[in-house]
C-alpha cells in the first residue's frame, strides 16, 4: 500500500434537497494504477470527480486529495475552443503547464489522421477525445482523472484509446477513470469503485471484486445492484 493521494471519509455532495454524493468513504494509493469508477448515468460519478478536482467546494465529511494544479483533469466534455488548432492546443498546454511533456502529446496523436494545422471544431467524435486525452496524459500530475473518455464513440476509436491510456499506463501517478460502460474496458484497471445512487457500493482490486460476479465484472456490478435495491 503506497502513499495517500485521495482519500474521503463519509463525503456528501448535494444540490439543494439533491444528495448526488452520500456518504461516501475511499481512497486512492500512489500505487493503485488506473482505479475504473463504474456506475450508470446520474449515480454521482462527474460530481465526486468535480469535488476531487475542487471544481464544487461545498460538502461533507472530510477529502483530502492534491491541489488543483497537481491533477491532470478530463472533464466529460470538450473544453478546447473550436478555433484553434491542434498546435495550438498543444502550444496552450505547454506554456500554461510545467508538468506537459509535448513528446507525450506527440506521440499519443502519432498514427492519427489529426494534423497540427487543423481546427479543433473541424476534427470527428473520436479524433477530439483522442486529442482532449493526449493533452491530459502527456502531463505529469499526482493524479489523473478522467471523467467518460470512451463515451460516445465508436468501438473501434475506443479500443484504440484503451490502448493508447494502456501505453502511458500511470506510470507515475494513479488514475481515476468513470465509465458506464463495463464489458471490452475493464482490462484497463486495476482497481475498481462501484457506484449506484451516490452510494458506493464496492471498491477493490479487480481479482477480489471479479469473484462477487464468478470473474465478471458486470455480473459483479448487476449482483451488487440487485443486493442494494
Amino acid at each position: 500500500m503506497g502513499d495517500i493521494v485521495v482519500e474521503g471519509i463519509r463525503l456528501s455532495v448535494s444540490y439543494g434537497k439533491h444528495r448526488a454524493v452520500s456518504d461516501m468513504s475511499f481512497r486512492v494509493d500512489a500505487d493503485d494504477g488506473v482505479v475504473g469508477m463504474f456506475g450508470p448515468n446520474g449515480a454521482g460519478k462527474t460530481t465526486l470527480f468535480k469535488t476531487v478536482c475542487g471544481d464544487i467546494g461545498r460538502y461533507d465529511g472530510a477529502l483530502r486529495c492534491p491541489s488543483r494544479d497537481e491533477i491532470a483533469y478530463l472533464p466529460d466534455k470538450p473544453f478546447l475552443f473550436s478555433w484553434m488548432t491542434v498546435g495550438q492546443a498543444i502550444d496552450l498546454f505547454s506554456a500554461r503547464h510545467q508538468d506537459f511533456r509535448d513528446d507525450v502529446a506527440e506521440e499519443f496523436l502519432a498514427g492519427s489522421a489529426i494534423k497540427r494545422s487543423a481546427p479543433v471544431g473541424s476534427l470527428s467524435k473520436g479524433m477530439s477525445e483522442r486529442l482532449h486525452l493526449a493533452l491530459i496524459m502527456a502531463r505529469r500530475p499526482r493524479l489523473y482523472v478522467l471523467d467518460e473518455p470512451l463515451a460516445g464513440v465508436d468501438p473501434l476509436t475506443r479500443d484504440r484509446l484503451i490502448e493508447n491510456i494502456i501505453e502511458v499506463r500511470c506510470q507515475e501517478a494513479p488514475m481515476l477513470l468513470s465509465t458506464h460502460l463495463i464489458e471490452g474496458v475493464e482490462r484497463v484497471f486495476d482497481a475498481v469503485m462501484m457506484v449506484v445512487d451516490g452510494r458506493l457500493l464496492r471498491s477493490g482490486k479487480v481479482a477480489d471484486v471479479r469473484r462477487i460476479g464468478d470473474g465478471s465484472l458486470e455480473m459483479a456490478f448487476k449482483r451488487l445492484v440487485a443486493a442494494h435495491e
